[in-house]
């Protein structure tokens, strides 16, 4: 009977080792992204590669208005903007510049209002990017880091 508990135990050990190595190398590229966003912070998409993967990362900054689930989404509306403009290059912007003219009562000066509206689409698909980390800016904004693995780097023989 003993050797049985043995037997099973010998086979769950490296089930349950093996489990924790994924969390392990997310924390590890978690830390190496907000050391290298604190030494020269930026926005946008980049590309990132370790010894096995390679990875997809954006970063979007959002200021904190409204409750924490709008600024999420708002995060992931940008980082799928972000991400498909880098992979798929299709957008079209139209921009439309308004002028209006009127007239201040109190001062009785012409007053010039120049109101500009930037219509920009896009489309294509990014698949599952997820947030990786979540920094806290002193300017009451948010910087998200999202990410997801390119592809599997085979070694060479």
């Amino acid at each position: 009977m003993k050797s049985i508990y043995i037997i099973i135990v010998c086979m769950l050990i490296p089930l349950s080792l093996y489990a924790q190595s994924y969390d392990e190398e997310r924390i590890a590229l978690g830390n190496f992204l907000v050391r290298m966003y604190e030494n020269n912070p930026f926005e946008g998409v980049k590309l990132f590669s370790d010894y096995d993967h390679n990875y997809l990362v954006s970063a979007v900054f959002v200021k904190k208005k409204g409750t924490d689930s709008a600024i999420d989404r708002v995060a992931q509306v940008k980082n799928n903007r972000q991400v498909s403009q880098f992979l798929n290059s299709i957008v079209t912007s139209e921009t439309d510049t308004i002028v209006r003219t009127t007239k201040d009562e109190k001062t009785s000066k012409t007053v010039e209002e120049v109101m500009e509206m930037i219509r920009e689409n896009s489309f294509g698909l990014t698949k599952g990017m997820e947030v990786l980390r979540t920094i806290e800016k002193a300017d009451d904004s948010r910087c998200y880091l999202f990410y997801r693995v390119v592809e599997e780097m085979v070694p060479s023989k």
